[in-house]
């Protein structure tokens, strides 16, 4: 199953990240406090704050308390102390906007929800169940992995 993942509202560009690495990343909108720790816990997921004096709370479950300013540093330095090693066969299996997994879908159901030359173009679709987004390996597949490969503690995505 891997690591799964609270994340607080000072750390929405890394939850984008970690879901596109395939973790089950919760994006928490409101402040972090007791109340975001405790359901954390609840649901086995990793806190992730920016917020030091939470570690001071004692919390109830596993938290990480993350130290670097950008995103650059913030997915090194969250693999590297938990010692993760992403699976590759799970990048992109996430949708970013909802988190939930995504449904490969026939390319003739696709046909007039994407642009024609997308349609044309690309052979494979796939499809959050939860918002609809349609989404197809396009040329930001290659820009994810060339900076995961920047971003990654041993420079390989």
């Amino acid at each position: 199953m891997g690591a799964r993942f609270a994340v607080d509202c000072n750390l929405g560009k890394l939850a984008k990240w970690l879901r596109i690495l395939g973790y089950d990343t919760l994006y928490e909108r409101g402040n972090a406090d007791r109340s975001f720790l405790r359901k954390a816990a609840e649901e086995g997921r990793i806190a992730l704050t920016r917020k030091r004096d939470l570690a001071r709370l004692s919390p109830p479950g596993r938290l990480v308390v993350v130290k670097a300013d950008h995103v650059v540093g913030q997915i090194g330095e969250v693999l590297e102390t938990l010692a993760l090693a992403p699976d590759p066969a799970r990048r992109m299996t996430r949708c970013l906007r909802c988190n939930e997994l995504m449904e490969e879908v026939a390319r003739e159901r696709v046909e007039g929800l994407v642009p024609a030359y997308i349609y044309e173009r690309y052979p494979r679709f796939q499809r959050c169940p939860c918002c609809n987004g349609i989404f197809w390996p396009g040329t930001h597949r290659r820009h994810i992995e060339e900076a995961l490969r920047k971003r990654s503690p041993d420079r390989r995505p």
